[in-house]
């Protein structure tokens, strides 16, 4: 990042501490003597601690994408277009986007070319971090990701732990995807803050020595398998208090969660599990003796951050985004805060959101095959604000299924319509097997790529009447 030289330390924050700018970071920077402190992908709700470092002599420059706190720290610089009067038109940069930025301008004021090589980290940040692709200013990010992936399937990018991760997940990284950042590298990569030190994963994407980005990247599986059960065990409890409860989550529009000591690297994952299943909110709380802590993720039309916001006088720190956000407060608040927020709930009811799916094209078997798949490619990167093609083939029937995957929870097997065979897999269907038998059906799927057999495979989304 400093092509100008100077002595560099990283600090990635974690779960205990936080992931702003915590008072223990404070504390060593003001002890180490520190010139300059950066944020990344935070900041912006540190007014506080960044007016410490302040008084201490050290300067801040703060690079967020989040939405600001009512008071704008006193850095010396605060770079986040959600900023009132800030007339950046892509208001949706990912974290690293912004970082990113902050890089190009530091090493065009040092008369050095733009260093594209580091856009395989700022495509793989910015699919993970959900931002829009495609509508409008936002399709910088889609611009970003592109020339982040050209990189990936070239070997030129930045990152060899991030090659090295992808060979190690049995992904082509010459047709590199959306998908495989989001769903396999992404949630290993994470899994090191939620399992394990939040470090080995930036080590691991920083690494130049190939024999340790290998030794971080089984380090980091480990941490997956810890996560995998950890996950398992944390939303099976929090279905069991749902079910003694009596609640309907439909009927009172919200989940909210609370068991002691609920690992906290796990909480989002519940949250989200919650908001998938019944279509409202979810808030999973870790109860401490002290101070509890919570993730929250939101559905379409209930604005999460807004709600913590009204909340605020009863929180110690809270913030995120409309959809996903978290908070910290006083254990004792607990009982004031359920409360208050069946009152607020009630106010603005919440509807249960289902999800529908619009179709894109009905296909026969007989077009899916490589040029077809070539072209839908053409179309990508694929995410929010650019979904992937939703596709439904009519009178077709399943054959020679098998359950794979962890606990057995996915089917793959052949989808025929006509004669004509194509692969498929269906994600956490294998409990509604009983339907795949039932055929002729139409099948909603999007098209992907099985690269152990070189075919297009269907991704089964769902099985519609086609009457």
């Amino acid at each position: 990042m400093f092509p100008g030289g100077g002595r560099i330390k990283v600090d990635v924050g974690d779960r205990e501490n936080g992931h702003g700018l915590s008072k223990k970071f404070v504390q060593r920077a003001i002890t180490e003597s520190f010139n300059l402190v950066i944020t990344v992908d935070c900041g912006i709700s540190n007014a506080r601690e960044v007016k410490m470092l302040a008084d201490a002599g050290i300067d801040t420059i703060v690079t967020d994408h989040h939405l600001p706190a009512e008071e704008i720290p006193p850095a010396i610089a605060v770079i986040d277009a959600h900023q009132q009067g800030d007339s950046y038109p892509n208001r949706h940069l990912a974290g690293v986007g912004v970082a990113f930025k902050l890089i190009c301008a530091l090493y065009e004021r040092l008369g050095r070319p733009v260093p594209y090589e580091l856009l395989d980290l700022v495509a793989l940040g910015t699919i993970a971090d959900l931002v829009p692709l495609a509508e409008g200013p936002e399709i910088e990010n889609r611009a970003l990701v592109r020339k982040g992936f050209s990189l990936i399937m070239q070997g030129k990018g930045s990152s060899l732990g991030l090659q090295v991760l992808a060979n190690r997940l049995s992904i082509n990284v010459k047709r590199i995807s959306a998908r495989d950042i989001g769903y396999f590298i992404a949630p290993k990569l994470n899994a090191a803050n939620r399992a394990g030190d939040p470090k080995v994963a930036f080590l691991l994407l920083t690494t130049r020595d190939k024999k340790r980005a290998e030794y971080l990247t089984e380090i980091l599986l480990d941490y997956n398998k810890d996560r995998e059960i950890a996950q398992h065990d944390l939303i099976a409890q929090a279905e069991q208090q749902l079910a003694a409860s009596g609640a309907n989550p439909r009927d009172e529009g919200i989940v909210v969660l609370s068991g002691e000591n609920w690992n906290e690297g796990i909480l989002g994952l519940a949250a989200s599990s919650l908001a998938e299943r019944y279509h409202v909110p979810a808030i999973v709380i870790s109860e401490g003796s002290r101070v509890s802590r919570a993730s929250c993720r939101s559905v379409e039309g209930f604005d999460m951050s807004e709600c913590l916001s009204a909340h605020s006088d009863l929180l110690l720190r809270y913030g995120g985004h409309k959809m996903a956000a978290g908070f910290s407060l006083e254990s004792d608040r607990l009982p004031q805060l359920r409360e208050r927020l069946r009152e607020y709930i009630a106010q603005q009811p919440v509807r249960a959101q289902v999800t529908s799916e619009l179709i894109d094209a009905q296909v026969g078997a007989r077009e899916i095959d490589i040029r077809f798949y070539t072209n839908l490619r053409s179309l990508s990167p694929y995410g929010p604000g650019n979904p992937s093609p939703i596709l439904l083939m009519c009178d077709s029937v399943f054959e020679k299924m098998t359950f794979v995957g962890a606990g057995r929870q996915h089917l793959k097997g052949k989808l025929i319509q006509n004669g004509v065979s194509l692969p498929f897999i269906a994600f956490r269907m294998a409990n509604h097997i009983d339907l795949f038998e039932n055929g002729p059906v139409g099948v909603v799927f999007r098209a992907g790529f099985d690269d152990w057999r070189g075919s297009v495979q269907a991704s089964v989304i769902d099985l519609v009447s086609c009457d």
